[in-house]
């Protein structure tokens, strides 16, 4: 599928999307971004585009290019293309912007509105053969000898770039090579879209009051995640790293000596996203101290749960899967039925009127975090496999006659179907009690409300892309998220009608009755 483009004009204001051939054929203006990355001595990353490149193969050019996608931001598409071609992430700094219009190689035409970011990394290169030939570190000087003596040898659009009198390549090595300072609510945001596709859309529907802290701490939680996932680490290493971080949290032990630690131990398996935030722990934890006191006390409660329980289901996990029912119930209150809790912590300290429903809104909260984790277990469990790991239960799957051993090499798909079905009807039955929660929350209450819908809309369109190939699910389409979108949007004051959109949004799925303990009573 030929990539699209976003059309813009000179104010960068966006007038439309085109097919990428088309727009560089015709010379149409289109948005762009080029990355001047920096060592620690000062010296600038080129890279050498691979031969098979459409147009100007085999020259050398700027640290990374390229042009952001129809609803991703410059800085979004900046951080993607960094790890697709050059193997790393880093902080990036937006520094200027310029317009340029030059003809390239293939009779195509280069018309761009190029956002300029900088950044610093003094790691490992992992580069993608089919984007840079190869890569290296080069002074200034020499960078400008090199184009003087050989120009053919460059693109057209860095040789503009260096020439633009926007181009301050000696203050961009200065202010890279004396550490990006990002401003740590910056890179909160920043990461926060890197790191997750649902939450980055349904966090910042949170009111401004509730967004900070919602946001660090599935930040936090996401770096607890990190070093469970992490296959480099030893069980004892996990253990090691999930007590200092909950140190590091409580502030007795120093976060930069905690964040180079863990980074040094983690492999190219976790993604770089994830690697980047455990550098930048100390500005997730600048934010974490800038919050009120009430918010970083249930901030750190769940965030204590969460590892304990990683700690406690770390010594027996493996492609075996989990002994119980009862224990994927339990790993999962651990992992993300405790989220339900500090939700509704924060929900009643923004808004008191809520605690006349405090002790049902608990009993409902686990439910959201219940159900959210289940879609994703089932979602994640062929990837999960082939990293050695399962969390679904053995004596589940033997009632329907599975055995795990045998979902990787033939499985019977009518029995894994049924049995997959069963646990989709336990998360589809946390869901509908999760939504009775989100219907809790007054209307008034429009970003609170939009943050549980969506995510529950979304997750019932998970368990449905689940029930329809229980063996290689696929992701919910951009048509789906806008759907769950725009129709919440509409229906999001009324619980009748969003009663009736969620039953729409998970038509055929199974329904499996849940223990009694997940009961409430209505008097409750």
């Amino acid at each position: 599928m030929e990539e699209s483009l976003i059309l813009v004009y000179q104010n960068d204001q966006q007038i439309g999307t085109g097919h990428k051939m088309a727009i560089h054929r015709e010379g149409l203006m289109h948005r762009a971004f080029s990355l001047f990355i920096f060592d620690r001595h000062g010296r600038l990353l080129l890279q050498q585009r691979a031969q098979s490149k459409y147009h100007s193969a085999g020259l050398w050019t700027n640290s990374c290019c390229g042009h952001p996608r129809p609803g991703e931001t410059t800085a979004q598409a900046a951080h993607r293309r960094l790890g697709e071609e050059m193997g790393f992430d880093c902080v990036l700094e937006e520094v200027t912007t310029l317009i340029y219009k030059a003809e390239v190689p293939g009779d195509l035409i280069e018309h761009e509105f190029d956002h300029i970011y900088i950044g610093r990394f003094d790691g490992e290169l992992q580069l993608n053969p089919e984007e840079a030939a190869q890569a290296r570190w080069i002074e200034t000087a020499e960078l400008l000898r090199w184009i003087d003596a050989e120009p053919q040898a460059f693109t057209v659009w860095f040789k503009t770039i260096l020439l633009a009198p926007a181009c301050e390549l000696k203050q961009w090595k200065s202010r890279a090579q004396a550490g990006l300072q990002i401003d740590p609510v910056v890179y909160q945001d920043q990461i926060l879209t890197q790191v997750s596709r649902t939450f980055a859309l349904t966090i910042p529907q949170l009111p401004a009051e509730l967004y900070p802290a919602v946001a660090n701490a599935y930040l936090l939680c996401r770096i607890a995640d990190t070093i469970e996932d992490e296959p480099g680490l030893s069980v004892r290493q996990k253990h090691h790293y999930e007590e200092a971080f909950l140190n590091a949290l409580a502030g007795s032990e120093e976060a930069q000596r905690f964040s180079e630690d863990l980074s040094e131990q983690l492999t190219e398996q976790t993604p770089l996203a994830e690697r980047d935030l455990v550098r930048h722990l100390p500005e997730v934890l600048s934010v974490f101290h800038s919050l009120k006191p009430s918010h970083r006390a249930a901030i750190f409660d769940c965030v204590k749960v969460m590892t304990e329980g990683m700690s406690e289901f770390q010594e027996n996990a493996g492609v075996q899967g989990l002994a119980t029912h009862q224990q994927l119930d339990r790993y999962c209150y651990c992992v993300a039925g405790v989220v339900g809790t500090l939700l509704t912590d924060l929900f009643i300290d923004y808004d008191p009127t809520l605690s006349p429903h405090k002790a049902k809104l608990h009993h409902l909260a686990l439910s959201f975090g219940m159900g959210l984790q289940l879609a994703n277990i089932l979602k994640d469990q062929a990837d999960d496999r082939k990293r050695g790991i399962s969390w679904l239960p053995q004596d589940l799957l033997a009632r329907h006659g599975v055995e795990l051993s045998q979902v990787q090499s033939a499985p019977n798909e009518l029995h894994y179907a049924q049995a997959v079905d069963e646990l989709i009807g336990t998360a589809h039955a946390h869901l509908q009690r999760a939504l009775e929660y989100a219907l809790l929350i007054n209307g008034r209450h429009a970003g609170i409300r939009r943050f549980m819908l969506w995510n529950i809309g979304l997750a019932l369109l998970t368990l449905r892309n689940v029930h329809k190939n229980p063996t290689k699910p696929v992701k919910v389409s951009h048509a789906g998220v806008a759907w769950i979108i725009g129709s919440t949007r509409l229906l999001q004051r009324s619980n009748g009608g969003v009663r009736v959109l969620y039953k729409i949004a998970a038509r055929g799925l199974p329904v499996t009755p849940l223990e009694a303990e997940w009961h409430v009573p209505l008097d409750c």
